[in-house]
């Protein structure tokens, strides 16, 4: 089945659509591409891939593309969306984290809600191709600039939650690294506090058993004795 690429078609709009919502996603992607990339190189290199796939594919459907290309979208875009819920629910399946549910963040919301669109508009324009309908250009206009709206605010906020999630992960290494400076300087100068230093050309010997002191004698007074043989006490 191919798909008639006339202008004005119900068909060509749903293509139109899908090609933005596929270069919303691409942008996303680009954004929480670095973060990736320092966790684990073999996921940045994917995140990277997946951009450029949707990328190259919003820059096809948006001019006169096969059905194929309509097929290769709906199976890529829902193949990312099902890897993502996955990581969600059973972790990713390879990597350092595998095995260990990932966090939601507004990026991978606002990517699916964009992979969505672009799975039900390549749909509509294959499943439509021969069958297209004409659409009045005012509707084509009022079609287009909605879906241009909801993919600027999806690309807004992903762009933003990935961007921030770069920066976190900085300032947490950075974080890190000025904790356990003042924490070393403060353990030396409480050790500094509680023992006082030593020279280091001074040593202190001290004998294993140390003798008794020897103390002052005390005399010992003996009462006198009086003749009848009773004690006197001063």
């Amino acid at each position: 089945m191919t798909s008639r690429a006339v202008s004005g078609t119900d068909s060509r709009l749903a293509a139109r659509a899908a090609a933005t919502a596929s270069l919303g996603a691409a942008v996303i992607h680009f954004a929480v591409t670095p973060s990736h990339w320092e966790s684990w190189l073999p996921s940045g290199v994917f995140f990277a891939s997946i951009a450029v796939f949707q990328l190259i594919w919003a820059l096809l459907a948006w001019s006169r593309p096969p059905a194929v290309l309509f097929a290769v979208g709906i199976m890529a875009n829902a193949g990312f969306a099902a890897l993502w819920v996955w990581s969600l629910t059973m972790g990713e399946p390879f990597g350092p984290n595998a095995g260990q549910p990932e966090a939601v963040h507004a990026a991978g919301i606002c990517a699916l809600l964009l992979e969505c669109y672009i799975v039900m508009g390549a749909a509509w324009a294959w499943f439509r191709g021969d069958r297209a309908e004409p659409v009045s250009s005012f509707g084509s206009a009022l079609i287009l600039l909605g879906a241009h709206t909801v993919v600027a605010v999806a690309v807004t906020a992903g762009v933003a939650s990935g961007l921030q999630g770069h920066d976190h992960h900085h300032g947490s290494d950075e974080a890190q690294g000025e904790h356990q400076a003042p924490h070393s300087e403060h353990a030396d100068g409480h050790h500094d506090q509680s023992e006082p230093a030593v020279p280091m050309d001074v040593q202190v010997t001290r004998p294993a058993t140390a003798p008794p002191l020897p103390g002052p004698a005390l005399p010992q007074m003996e009462a006198p004795h009086d003749a009848g043989g009773a004690h006197h006490h001063d």
